[in-house]
């Protein structure tokens, strides 16, 4: 599938379409160049999942977590920030294998940078930046 969001709200509100149907399990690999509206996908995600607190970028953590509630199952989740991964040998020893659990839902930005390493059950993102409002957005469910 693809879109195209004319304002960052424009680009939230698709995030929470998608956000309402993600199950726990799911994993959600963003892509695109720095600006192009990855947290704002994240946290219209977050919203759709009903997730209350503001969202930020773990950038300097790399991780942050939330709990969720998907019907009466209780998980996690994860919010992933690769930007700041040096090597891929770095990123896996965040303990990937055992966030990419049942009972959490894991969203990558700059997942690019582990690519090879992703489940291939996932669902992977591209925004594209067209303007310096309009995006393109390309959905793709592995």
């Amino acid at each position: 599938m693809e879109v195209i969001s004319k304002s960052p709200q424009e680009t939230r509100k698709i995030a929470k379409q998608l956000g309402r149907n993600l199950k726990l399990g799911d994993i959600v690999a963003l892509y695109g160049e720095l600006g192009a509206g990855k947290t704002v996908f994240i946290q219209g995600l977050a919203e759709g999942l009903n997730i209350k607190g503001k969202i930020t970028s773990p950038t300097f953590v790399f991780e942050k977590r939330y709990p969720v509630i998907i019907g009466n199952r209780h998980g996690i989740f994860h919010h992933l920030d690769l930007y700041r991964g040096d090597s891929i040998k770095e990123l896996l020893s965040l303990g990937l294998e055992e966030i990419f659990s049942g009972d959490s839902i894991v969203v990558l930005e700059w997942a690019d940078k582990i690519k090879e390493e992703l489940p291939k059950k996932r669902i992977d993102i591209s925004i594209e930046v067209l303007d310096e409002k309009s995006r393109r957005i390309s959905i793709k469910r592995n």
